[in-house]
């Protein structure tokens, strides 16, 4: 599993890891939207309701073909024993703010994702449901795609440590960015 943010890098690094290690690339959001495996639509939040138990029927369907590098920001919702590793990539959100800037997004999903890269919610989601010794994090802040692939091959073979402890909170982050996430809290 390839986990993150939106914005993150997630699919630029499975895709390489895929082509790296010769398995199939499947991106949940993708499959999920093309084989209605959703319950409905989340209009306010512009995202989709996952049908979980169509959804995981789907991925042991494919991993009965071979093993898979998975793409997806809600990476917890794979049962684990269907997964050997969950990487979290993380994104200084100074950087990640700016990415979505220039892909256009709106303001308060640009602040919903900087916030969840902040809090580490997809660390979290993922040790809610994975034990610690198969949730990694990876920092990609200014780093290529084969630096990041490279580190997660070395954590497969078992010659780098997979670890938990990129902390955005402990670092200074510009004022205008805190006042725009405090501002979109309603108190």
């Amino acid at each position: 599993m390839i986990s993150g943010t939106p914005g993150v890098g997630k699919t630029s690094v499975a895709l390489e890891l895929a082509s790296r290690l010769g398995v199939t690339y499947v991106n949940l959001s993708d499959l999920v939207i093309g084989e209605g495996l959703y319950i409905e639509r989340d209009v306010v939040r512009d995202t989709y309701v996952v049908d979980e138990d169509r959804l995981v029927n789907r991925i042991v369907g494919l991993l009965k073909e071979g093993d898979l590098i998975v793409d997806s920001h809600y990476g917890e919702i794979v049962p684990d024993y269907l997964v050997r590793f969950i990487f979290v990539l993380r994104l200084n959100p100074v950087s990640l703010y700016r990415k979505l800037v220039e892909r256009g997004w709106g303001e308060s999903k640009i602040l919903e994702n900087v916030e969840a890269e902040m809090l580490g919610v997809c660390t979290y989601n993922a040790l809610s449901e994975h034990p610690v010794g198969k949730v990694c994090e990876v920092d990609v802040s200014g780093k290529e795609t084969s630096d990041v692939v490279n580190e997660i091959v070395e954590v497969l073979n078992g010659l780098r440590e997979c670890h938990v402890g990129v902390d955005w909170l402990s670092q200074e982050l510009p004022e205008e960015l805190l006042i725009k996430l405090l501002r979109r809290q309603e108190f």
